[in-house]
């Protein structure tokens, strides 16, 4: 019998394919994250849908964040949070169904997830929820 000393050409193969189907599944999740900075609102609205999320796992029931329609802030139980550059709330959908009153009502469960909606701001931007991801996107 001979000595083996190191690995097979096969063993290679196949630890460079693993390492191969980690980077196809990592790198599409990762590269917008590193190469397009989160703005300001987004960081705003994300760190008010994290504490909300938090709130919710502790008491077990889900809290809502109130979003007013032509106005610039909006609320998390007694927290007043106000949209960064002076923007404001023109429209809104949440789960698909526009609004139909000034208070604009968002869920986060306790399950770790939101609602969906969709707030179009002053600017004709809008700010798109990811419910799974429980954090939001600003788009155009």
């Amino acid at each position: 019998m001979r000595n083996r000393n190191g690995f097979t050409f096969v063993e290679i193969l196949v630890v460079m394919l693993i390492i191969s189907i980690g980077l196809f599944v990592l790198v599409p999740r990762l590269a917008p994250r590193i190469l397009e900075p989160t703005s300001p609102l987004e960081k705003k609205v994300n760190s008010v849908i994290t504490k909300a999320l938090e709130k919710a796992g502790e008491s077990g029931r889900a809290e809502e964040i109130t979003f007013i329609l032509g106005s610039g802030s909006f609320r998390m139980e007694d927290e007043e949070f106000k949209l960064p550059e002076g923007l404001t709330v023109t429209d809104a959908l949440v789960n698909d169904k526009r609004a139909d009153a000034l208070a604009v009502t968002v869920k986060a469960y306790p399950a770790g997830i939101i609602d969906y909606f969709e707030l179009t701001l002053s600017d004709n931007s809008k700010l798109v929820s990811q419910p799974l991801l429980a954090e939001v996107e600003l788009r155009g």
